[in-house]
């Protein structure tokens, strides 16, 4: 797999990003032998955990993560550049937690992320820069569980949510900045049978130099409950209000508010050696003056055969509708809703859950206990061939509404590797190709992608 990094591509890796490598590694290894033992780390980690201070304790920690990409014919903003490009991410969080006896906590965590050597400088993007942002405030929350032994809680402020597979609600962290946090207040309702989070939010939009306090236009409304009276099974049901009422978003009719509402379940289990998930999301309302009628899917089914390296094989088909008519005033694109899409669409993000169907193949082993090695094959195309290929920052990269240039997309094989060396060290690599299809090729350039990477991430 990594012979393409010097033949196939253009430009054969080059040595100072071989250096960097092995700076960071050597950096690592440093680090590692400072904390050679897990007593010694423990220890650390009991310093900093349980501190008495008045009528709770404080717990203080934080995280560190380093990765290197090499790029070719895609960066973060598009595919298509004739470049190669190198990138050093960075990016260090700090937290603290004052935990008091009534099963109620107060968060907060601050985040600084950088990055070197590419070609993108940051005046190459907006305001948003999905590889800096300066140290600011990443979460601000206060929470209480079980106000006064009811199944009552409540959590407000600022705060990542997530639920299920992130495949609806995700933190889309694999980016440098990450994808979302938000604004906002949720009440929580806990029960033998179900748990319910209902809330409120605004997505944060991050600012390169100055400090977060901006937010998108749109407001969030949801419900999320979670069913645990299901043995070796898990059956979750969502509803989510996306909507912004000043009167901007321009459909196919003409420009009115936004009021997009989705709803679905997400769901997984295992029975003896098979596993099984699937999420189904139906999205219905407004886009100006256009009705929503979309919808997305995932299914996927896992066999693990025997017990030895645990060898699972997968296969797995993402769907997302996309509009058949861009002039008939129904608004068919399914938007993916806040989930995240690394882990899903293929690893090297040119693709999000819009306008899509991903049929994967793939295989997975554990040779050692927190190792893990996986192979995933994916074939891409259109969902409708006159909408467009929509890139993982949600914004179309190619569009052609006669629909004459096809609906395919390409494929894309990813190599993965995972290992914890550390409790609180985990390393990472994985390099991946793109084939473009015959839409791509028929709607501009088209040469091969390529990407690989190493990975980095220490917790204190």
């Amino acid at each position: 797999m990594m012979a393409f990094l010097t033949s196939g591509s253009r430009n054969p890796v080059s040595m100072n990003s071989i250096r960097v490598v092995i700076v960071i590694f050597l950096l690592f290894f440093s680090w590692l032998e400072a904390f050679d033992t897990q007593a010694r780390a423990d220890a650390i980690s009991d310093a900093l955990t349980g501190i008495h201070l008045g009528p709770g304790e404080l717990d203080l920690g934080g995280s560190l993560r380093y990765r290197y990409e090499y790029q070719d014919n895609f960066n973060v903003q598009k595919y298509g550049t004739n470049q190669t490009d190198d990138v050093l991410l960075m990016r260090t969080r700090i937290f603290l937690r004052y935990r008091l006896p009534q099963k109620a906590h107060v968060f907060v965590q601050f985040q600084d992320a950088r990055y070197a050597l590419s070609r993108l400088t940051r005046d190459n993007f907006g305001q948003s820069c999905p590889y800096w942002n300066e140290l600011d405030l990443r979460q601000a929350f206060m929470e209480w569980n079980e106000i006064g032994n009811t199944p009552l809680g409540f959590k407000v402020g600022r705060q990542v949510i997530s639920y299920g597979d992130y495949r609806i609600f995700g933190p889309g962290d694999w980016g440098n900045v990450g994808k979302y946090t938000w604004d906002g207040g949720r009440v929580l309702v806990q029960t033998s049978f179900l748990n319910v989070d209902v809330f409120t939010a605004q997505r944060i939009l991050y600012l390169k130099e100055a400090f977060d306090d901006e937010h998108y236009p749109y407001k969030v409304y949801a419900a999320y409950g979670e069913i645990k009276a299901i043995p070796r099974h898990k059956l979750d049901l969502f509803y989510v209000v996306k909507q912004d009422s000043d009167d901007t978003t321009k459909g196919e009719k003409g420009v009115g508010d936004l009021l997009v509402q989705t709803a679905g379940f997400y769901g997984k289990g295992k029975w003896n050696r098979l596993d099984y998930a699937g999420t189904f999301a139906n999205q219905f309302g407004d886009y100006g003056k256009d009705n929503v009628n979309a919808f997305g899917f995932n299914a996927e089914v896992g066999y693990t055969p025997v017990d030895f390296w645990t060898p699972r094989l997968a296969v797995s088909l993402s769907y997302a509708s996309g509009d058949s008519d861009p002039k008939d005033g129904t608004y068919g694109t399914f938007d993916g809703v806040f989930g995240a899409t690394d882990a899903y669409y293929g690893r090297m993000n040119l693709f999000s859950w819009m306008n899509l169907i991903d049929a994967q193949v793939g295989v997975s082993v554990k040779p050692f206990k927190g190792m893990k090695l996986s192979l995933d094959y994916h074939n891409f195309s259109l969902a409708q061939k006159k909408d467009a290929w929509y890139y993982s920052t949600g914004k179309k990269m190619r569009w052609d509404p006669t629909g004459a240039s096809g609906s395919d997309l390409g494929d894309e094989i990813d190599l993965m590797w995972w290992y914890d060396i550390h409790p609180r060290v985990n390393l990472m690599a994985g390099c991946a190709v793109f084939f473009p299809g015959d839409f791509v090729k028929a709607t501009g350039t088209h040469d091969n992608a390529y990407w690989a990477f190493g990975q980095i991430a220490i917790k204190i």
